[in-house]
């Protein structure tokens, strides 16, 4: 197999075309593993290009000199270089110099022997997907065994009498039962499956046990020294009607009252995961860890898989740790729930989130942060935050600055 990928080193064990066609068909556009330049722009056509704000974000500038290369991800006509390296050994980036430093102007393909074998093993369960008999082997056993079930006799004394006439088993026939592929041949027509009352799933999101969360608790929390106490970073959700999946992320960051908003599109831990790892995407790792490195929360449903918070979505250690507070003491991260006094007067309690959307909450997130502290003589949270944000992540959530006049403060800020 491959020992080494150095750039154009040979291969020791395996046929080079085998290991060509394992690294074609493993290979990803990123890993882990390698260091990789993400705000490159990769178009083939991005020499002739003059389109802009493809991102819809309301910028001036040329789409193809964007720092963050984000029409790589939205523009529709976009179109990725091949590298004309990549059709020579060692036939993947994992040791071109050419990636370094400010990137190449390529689509990168790099073998990560880890995410080559999830690919693989994802293929096999793909693979096994579906039914395994011919058209003409399906309506064959139909034949036999409708007008068996219809007279009332049960599958397992038909599979019993007509083994040999059967091409599947006896679990593969209920299963495509209730795949539905006999068509009228549904589970209540089988004598036994009337007579058993269906089982009650577990939810989705199941709660840790309390157990899980020893280290994690609001005592342990306390005795954080005094400083990153208070560079912690207070999370909760802001929900809206009663029935509504939707749902916004706080994170407020106590030293300056700065509340980031982010929109769920389910409240569940799965979303809050996927916001964090936008976040982390947007500034990196190191700027995550900075900022992000103490998380104070409740121990909402939606919280309680300090994995999915912890975990990094760009390297395989973590980015963050998770503490929570005691049950039935919001007190314990007052300045969170005190600032959402603030959203309410732009989204009233009760407001209905199935029309908000992330460019409306940004527009909302805006004004409640430019909005002046009397505890800062005046001066607003954004404008505070400012100089320790890294622009990167206002720009990326479309959080500007609004002047102190033009600041609103009431529901009719957006339309919901």
């Amino acid at each position: 197999m491959l020992r080494l990928l150095n750039f154009r080193c040979s291969f020791c064990s395996n046929p080079l075309d085998e290991t060509h066609r394992e690294i074609k068909r493993n290979g990803v556009p990123s890993s882990p593993s390698f260091l990789s330049v993400e705000t490159r722009n990769i178009c083939l056509r991005r020499e002739a290009c003059s389109k802009r704000d493809v991102c819809g974000k309301g910028c001036l500038m040329p789409c193809p000199t964007c720092r963050t290369s984000m029409c790589n991800k939205v523009c529709p006509d976009f179109l990725p270089d091949q590298c004309p390296w990549l059709a020579k050994p060692p036939f993947a980036c994992n040791g071109c110099h050419r990636r370094y430093g400010m990137g190449c102007g390529y689509e990168y393909r790099f073998y990560d022997g880890r995410m080559a074998h999830e690919l693989a093993q994802k293929r096999k369960v793909e693979s096994r997907e579906g039914i395994d008999v011919t058209p003409e082997e399906l309506e064959a056993m139909r034949a036999i065994v409708r007008p068996l079930i219809k007279k009332g006799q049960s599958p397992e004394v038909i599979w019993a009498t007509h083994a040999g006439e059967l091409p599947v088993c006896l679990s593969t026939f209920y299963r495509y039962v209730e795949m539905g592929v006999f068509g009228d041949i549904i589970g209540l027509n089988l004598p036994k499956k009337v007579r058993f009352k269906p089982r009650k799933r577990r939810a989705d999101e199941t709660p840790i046990p309390r157990h899980d969360l020893e280290g994690r608790t609001y005592k342990d929390f306390e005795a954080l020294p005094d400083d990153k106490k208070m560079d912690a970073v207070e999370m909760d959700c802001v929900v809206g009607r009663r029935g509504e999946v939707q749902a916004i992320l706080t994170l407020l960051f106590r030293r300056f009252r700065f509340q980031l908003m982010l929109f769920l599109p389910k409240h569940n831990q799965e979303e809050v995961g996927k916001a964090l790892d936008m976040v982390e995407r947007l500034i990196g790792l190191r700027e995550f860890k900075r900022l992000f490195g103490v998380i104070l929360t409740d121990k909402g449903s939606e919280f309680l898989d300090y994995g999915v918070i912890e975990k990094s979505c760009t390297s395989r250690g973590s980015r963050c740790r998770v503490y929570y507070c005691d049950p039935m003491k919001s007190g314990q991260k007052g300045s969170c729930e005190k600032n959402h006094v603030e959203l309410r007067k732009v989204i009233p309690k009760g407001s209905s989130f199935a029309k908000l959307t992330p460019a409306k909450l940004s527009v909302a997130c805006s004004h409640v942060n430019s909005y002046g502290r009397p505890q800062f003589g005046g001066a607003s949270p954004l404008q505070l935050a400012s100089r320790v944000v890294p622009a990167e992540l206002l720009d990326g959530l479309s959080i500007g600055l609004v002047p102190a006049e033009e600041v609103m403060m009431k529901p009719g800020l957006i339309e919901l």
